[in-house]
């Protein structure tokens, strides 16, 4: 009995999950089809793809009923490398909510991805194999070219998503291209509202994209820091990730605080 009243509340959250996909993939195929007609036909370039990018994201968090609470204010300056601790698929559409001017390092297993990897390109992606040394080491080279360019690369150097109330440990290869170009870096923090519902937890892309949005509102903290530069790669890329723990770990705080009240 209890299952059956719990039914209609259940699927009421899939059919708002599946009618919140429909509209961003379909969103996403329509601009990134017209994206690559303009841009075969010479009519636009990549600033006005930039510039796609940012109403697409903030379209499409609207859509999820993702409501970020951001503090601080990125530094928007040419060539500045942008980095973060990684929670979700969503993380790369609320940094670039803030940040409309930049490349994305990605995975290469994003390539195989049809429409998500026509996007990407047209917006502006490094592709890196991580279990590649070779890749990584060209990549490293491609982020400072682009940061001696003027050009901002946005990147997550957990390499991957964490679920841990710390970042993983961070890779040095981004800190140190932003060293050699001597270009600043820009740190944020990011953490989901509801570990329970929110975290990424190994159970496959589609069953954790219905848990998180098949709810109405999903809260994201967001924290930009001052830009930081550094005369060494490694001991930059350990500053920026204690800092950035140090933001998670209160972000945490909050979220218990708040969860202790609701239950009292």
């Amino acid at each position: 009995m209890n299952n059956l009243a719990r039914w209609p509340g259940w699927l009421a959250g899939r059919s708002l999950a599946a009618f919140r996909l429909v509209l961003v993939l379909g969103s996403m195929t329509l601009l990134v089809g017209l994206g690559l007609v303009l841009i075969r036909l010479n009519v636009v370039g990549q600033a006005f793809a930039f510039r796609i990018r940012t109403g697409w994201c903030r379209f499409a968090l609207w859509v999820m009923g993702v409501r970020i609470h951001c503090t601080g204010t990125p530094d928007l300056s040419s060539g500045t490398l942008y980095v973060g601790n990684h929670r979700s698929f969503i993380d790369p559409l609320v940094a670039f909510s803030y940040i409309p001017k930049g490349y994305a390092v990605g995975k290469q297993e994003v390539a195989s991805y049809p429409v998500v990897h026509a996007g990407a390109k047209l917006s502006g992606v490094v592709y890196v194999d991580r279990k590649d040394s070779q890749s990584r080491r060209t990549t490293k080279q491609v982020i400072a070219d682009l940061l001696r360019a003027g050009m901002s690369v946005l990147i997550f150097p957990e390499a991957t998503i964490s679920i841990t109330r710390k970042a993983l440990p961070f890779r040095k290869g981004s800190f140190e291209a932003a060293v050699e170009a001597e270009r600043p870096v820009v740190a944020f923090a990011l953490e989901l509202g509801d570990p329970e519902r929110d975290f990424w937890y190994p159970q496959g892309l589609f069953g954790l994209y219905y848990q998180c949005f098949s709810k109405w509102r999903t809260h994201v903290y967001l924290h930009f820091f001052p830009p930081e530069r550094g005369t060494v790669g490694e001991t930059l890329c350990q500053q920026v990730e204690d800092r950035i723990n140090e933001k998670l770990l209160e972000f945490q705080q909050q979220y218990w605080k708040g969860r202790q009240r609701s239950m009292a």
